[in-house]
């Protein structure tokens, strides 16, 4: 996770107990059959929003899940139920579970996204670590294979552009490629991918895995702060150039009272919960067909000391929160309660910030007590209707021959008895004929970073048509250094003017081996606003050319 202090992640090798008190079922004979086609998950035929929250079985108060601990399965049970009924379809882990545990996945009916346990920091270049990496694997998949729950492997979190730069970028392409031919080989039809933090490796092609994986955390600095969050997913996902799903394996925010980086703890519960919801909103905005947020419970080990609960913001991103080290049933924070509403429907489509010309398709997956939903805009019922047994809902609004407006619509969504379960609002732009956008490019005379003191560049935004510009311009060099934070700043554009170029100056840091430069400003047709925004990547010599956005 993007995170300042404590790096650490891994969910305890537990050891196995039977489960016969618990009546798990046996594993399936008939597999589930994984399809990815057009950005999505397909699972028999049908297309599958991922929504599979953040878990780590043996974190609770006292305990330490790098150091192997006896499972616990019934508390393990009813954690799943609860995850079940606030409306995710999934879990994500990050260190391999063992069977025992992978049992109460397959029996609870939810999916996993599987972690297996690749350390980051280790040599890749080194044969004998790529033999103990390609090891465990083998005995993982020797009991996974049998589990139509995994729907993905995620088999390394966060590998960092320095040890990359260090070990060699080829040598790590190199394991990741082994590591997914093995994992095909061993479970034929299960996607494997990796969990890469775009806050420090964005510029890593993801074409290498079958599944275009990140954990991203909206500290409102790089491409955050010039793009937004729903644009610099969106952006990510496009520098990829590919049409494979897009999940974000992490997102969230600490309610630790000591804030070390702007958001990253110090929130309030509230601020949270509200967080959540909007990142949620954003995410599916940018196109992501997975969602993976962080996370179940407090991991009170992650200061160092498992029985204290340190005033540190990695200790702190649970939806359960526990009150003494005794309390290992955790209660459940306004962030839960807020998500298992917003659970009730996800309105894939529409999205904010998009442009429809003359229909607008809508495509919702909703939980099973939803009965009746309604689209409203201005004041008027447009459409109602009843989801589909399996709680999807596909359909069209059309606004054909009409020019461009913006709207506001408006989704409710209704139980058997009328009750109003969830509200939500999307804004939007319709119109007749294909939009001319305004534009923003990014220009620098630097190619490489080598022999590169300081570098110019230039912004160009041009806006000749019926948007209104913003007054500001973000731009953002992010330096790659470690966890540091990306040098923001702002300026000031004539909104007035058709055609005009702000230019500035970037001191380079001796360290960088990659810089980002980012871009980004707003427009706005009356309630509608979109951000424009642009990037560029320049690299200290060809180290990064096996594994880099081409």
């Amino acid at each position: 996770m993007d995170h300042r202090l404590f790096r650490s992640l891994a969910v305890a090798t537990a050891l196995s107990f039977g489960l016969g008190a618990l009546g798990a079922a046996p594993a399936p004979k008939a597999k589930t059959r994984i399809e990815l086609k057009d950005g999505w998950y397909y699972l028999d035929g049908h297309k599958f929003l991922l929504n599979a929250i953040g878990y780590e079985p043996g974190a609770r108060p006292g305990q330490d899940p790098k150091v192997q601990q006896p499972s616990d399965l019934p508390l393990m049970e009813r954690d799943l139920k609860l995850i079940k009924a606030a409306g995710f379809n999934g879990v994500r882990t990050w260190k391999e579970m063992p069977e025992s545990e992978l049992q109460l996945v397959q029996k609870s009916g939810l999916k996993i996204v599987f972690g297996i346990w690749l350390a980051p920091d280790e040599d890749f270049a080194d044969p004998k670590i790529v033999e103990k990496n390609l090891d465990l694997i083998k005995r993982v998949m020797a009991y996974t294979h049998k589990y139509d729950c995994v729907v993905t492997y995620l088999v390394m979190n966060e590998p960092m552009p320095e040890h990359m730069h260090k070990v060699g970028a080829q040598a790590t392409v190199d394991l990741w490629k082994k590591s997914v031919e093995l994992i095909h080989q061993l479970h034929p039809g299960i996607p494997v991918t990796i969990s890469n933090n775009v806050d420090v490796a964005e510029f890593v092609d993801m074409n290498t895995f079958d599944v275009y994986a990140r954990n991203a955390y909206d500290y409102k600095d790089g491409h955050n702060f010039t793009h937004g969050f729903s644009g610099a997913m969106r952006m990510v996902t496009e520098s990829f150039g590919g049409t494979k799903p897009a999940i974000l394996t992490e997102f969230g925010r600490s309610v630790s009272r000591a804030e070390w980086h702007a958001f990253y703890g110090g929130n309030t519960l509230q601020a949270q919960a509200d967080s959540l919801v909007k990142y949620y909103r954003d995410i599916l905005d940018s196109g992501a067909t997975g969602l993976c947020p962080f996370y179940f419970a407090d991991g009170w080990w992650k200061g160092g000391e498992p029985s204290i609960h340190n005033d540190a913001p990695e200790e702190w991103f649970g939806y359960f929160g526990f009150k003494d080290a005794k309390d290992q049933a955790g209660y459940p924070r306004p962030v839960w309660h807020a998500l298992t509403q917003y659970n009730k429907a996800l309105v894939v489509s529409p999205k904010n910030q998009q442009f429809y010309q003359n229909e607008v398709p809508l495509e919702i997956f909703a939980q099973p007590d939803v009965k009746k939903l309604k689209v409203i805009h201005q004041d008027g019922v447009l459409l109602e209707a009843a989801p589909s047994a399996r709680g999807t809902f596909e359909g069209k609004l059309s606004f054909a021959g009409e020019g461009l407006k913006d709207r506001e619509l408006v989704f409710e969504f209704y139980d058997a008895k009328g009750t109003l379960l969830k509200v939500e609002s999307v804004v939007l732009l319709t119109g007749k004929d294909p939009i001319q956008w305004p534009t923003l490019e990014l220009r620098t005379p630097a190619t490489t970073l080598e022999n590169t003191q300081s570098i110019t560049l230039d912004v160009q935004v041009k806006n000749d048509g019926p948007f209104v510009l913003s007054p500001t311009l973000r731009y953002s060099f992010s330096h790659h250094k470690g966890w540091e934070s990306a040098e923001d700043h702002t300026a000031i554009l004539d909104p007035k003017l058709k055609d005009q170029t702000f230019t500035t100056s970037y001191t380079v840091p001796d360290r960088s081996l990659v810089l980002a430069l980012y871009a980004g400003t707003d427009i706005r047709y009356g309630k509608f606003v979109k951000t424009l925004y642009a990037h560029k990547y320049l690299y200290r010599g060809h180290w990064a050319d096996p594994i880099r956005v081409k």
